[in-house]
């Protein structure tokens, strides 16, 4: 596709995406029972508008909010959400130009992805048609999703901010991302899908979140990228300190196959773009379970160097495997300082138990104010970079001699926070399957004040590394 410059809108300036005041849905037909309206209606905090031609009453829907046209509203409108036939989409994109529209997503697709002739000179048309006035995300994408504004394209989507922006060139990727982040406690400020990305792409979205304050952590899930882009793309990475996570797809001969298909990208030489993404301290990962699996961990705990872990169990079995699992990883589970190890020894003991790493707290563990203070001296060792404790859900439901209940769960949460006290990320091991419905509310707790859990250390193990090498190679090239 032939380069187009975009001149009158700044990606970076982020005000013509904050300001967002004014949203018409072009499309808004009965045949999916107003779906986009709906779902805009569900969280939008501004004007919302329901173009079409034909329709002149909407149920649950504002009279006075329905035109046949873009043209007739009478309030600015600043973004537009475009869902109708392909063939009709040149025709409104000339109208969103002539009304001053700022942003436009075009969820239409049989554009560039359709693989055809007729579909790439069509998208080529949609791009010149925009005049340099208006920006595009899409076609064949989904848009924008900013929980602040309350802009949403699916009804269900959390509607408080966070501070995780997330790019995507496939829908259902972002929609399975914003859904799971409900259940992992992580919170998005903005997601992009751009689909074809016929003008703003790949490159654009990822200047703009790098320079939104309100964002600090950056997914994306890519392709590929437009010919003639590596350049633009190497200048806004040169001098990011924000961490960017990446999910490579078309890495197959299969996915390249598909990708193209799909949104018509060129997937590229896998091996270059793994020697990319090293020289510019991307952190790649294999899977979108990963991806926000990764975000979970630095939303929790910032980019952190790590090499030695403490375990503490409650079977000691189990503080047997974990160790195993963390020396394969890579990671080191070393002996505590002999210190520490005196420290431990003054506040526990029992036969069959060692103050020593891993640690296990066997029955000990109803103990709680004794399994605080063991946990706040284990964090202080200065050899020991982290901590993972291991929690079957069923220890929570508490035996008899436990008469307070509220103080119990108490402790445990003032446990569990103190990785935040000592600067070190202390993970939560709660096999989902040990997880009974009854401790929920502690579950929410947990994730509000920000404690990494997983149901199994497969799910994290592999990607602290990761992390680390982010932190030593960030603080590397900024001091």
């Amino acid at each position: 596709m032939e380069n187009i410059e975009i001149n009158n809108i700044d990606v970076k300036d982020a005000t013509f995406i904050n300001d967002i005041r004014s949203i018409a849905i072009i499309g808004a037909s009965k045949k999916r029972d107003y779906y986009f309206l709906r779902n805009h209606q569900y969280l939008f905090k501004g004007n919302l508008y329901a173009v079409h031609p034909y329709a002149d009453e909407i149920p649950n829907f504002p009279k006075d909010k329905i035109y046949s046209s873009i043209l007739d509203i009478p309030e600015a409108i600043d973004f537009a959400f475009i869902a109708i036939p392909a063939k009709k989409v040149l025709e409104v994109m000339d109208e969103c130009v002539e009304k001053g529209v700022k942003l436009v997503t075009v969820f239409t697709s049989e554009f560039s992805d359709a693989g055809t002739a007729e579909g790439v000179e069509l998208e080529k048309e949609l791009l010149r048609r925009a005049k340099n006035k208006v920006r595009i995300l899409g076609p064949n994408g989904l848009g924008l999703f900013y929980p602040k504004l309350g802009i949403a394209w699916r009804p269900g989507f959390p509607s408080v901010a966070g501070n995780i922006g997330f790019i995507a060139q496939s829908g259902g990727i972002c929609n399975i991302a914003i859904y799971s982040s409900l259940e992992l406690g992580i919170k998005f400020s903005k997601v992009f899908s751009f689909g074809n990305g016929v003008d703003l792409d790949f490159v654009d979205l990822l200047s703009f979140l790098i320079n939104d304050p309100e964002t600090e952590i950056i997914l994306c899930y890519l392709e590929g990228i437009k010919k003639g882009r590596i350049d633009t793309l190497k200048a806004i990475l040169k001098n990011n300190t924000k961490p960017i996570i990446v999910l490579k797809g078309g890495q197959s001969e299969i996915g390249a196959i598909a990708a193209k298909t799909h949104t018509a990208s060129i997937s590229g030489d896998n091996n270059i773009w793994k020697n990319f993404f090293r020289q510019y301290n991307i952190i790649e990962i294999d899977s979108l379970e990963q991806l926000l699996h990764i975000a979970h961990l630095i939303d929790c705990y910032g980019g952190f160097k790590l090499q030695n872990l403490a375990v503490i169990s409650i079977s000691g079995g189990y503080g047997v495997v974990l160790a195993d699992l963390i020396e394969k990883s890579g990671l080191k589970v070393p002996p505590f300082s002999p210190n520490i190890q005196g420290e431990i020894s003054k506040k526990f003991f029992m036969a069959g138990t060692s103050p020593n790493n891993p640690l296990d707290f066997a029955a000990q563990f109803f103990a709680i104010n004794i399994v605080k203070e063991v946990i706040d001296i284990v964090l202080s060792d200065k050899i020991i970079d982290g901590l993972i404790i291991d929690l079957p859900g069923f220890y929570l439901t508490l035996p008899p001699r436990i008469k307070d209940s509220e103080a119990f769960f108490k402790v445990v949460l003032e446990s569990l926070t103190l990785g935040h006290k000592h600067n070190k990320p202390l993970i939560l091991i709660m096999q989902h399957l040990t997880r009974p419905k009854t401790i929920n509310e502690f579950l929410t707790k947990i994730k509000e004040n920000k404690i990494t859990i997983f149901g199994d250390p497969q799910e994290f193990l592999p990607l602290l590394p990761r992390i680390s090498n982010f932190k030593e190679k960030l603080d590397k090239n900024t001091h």
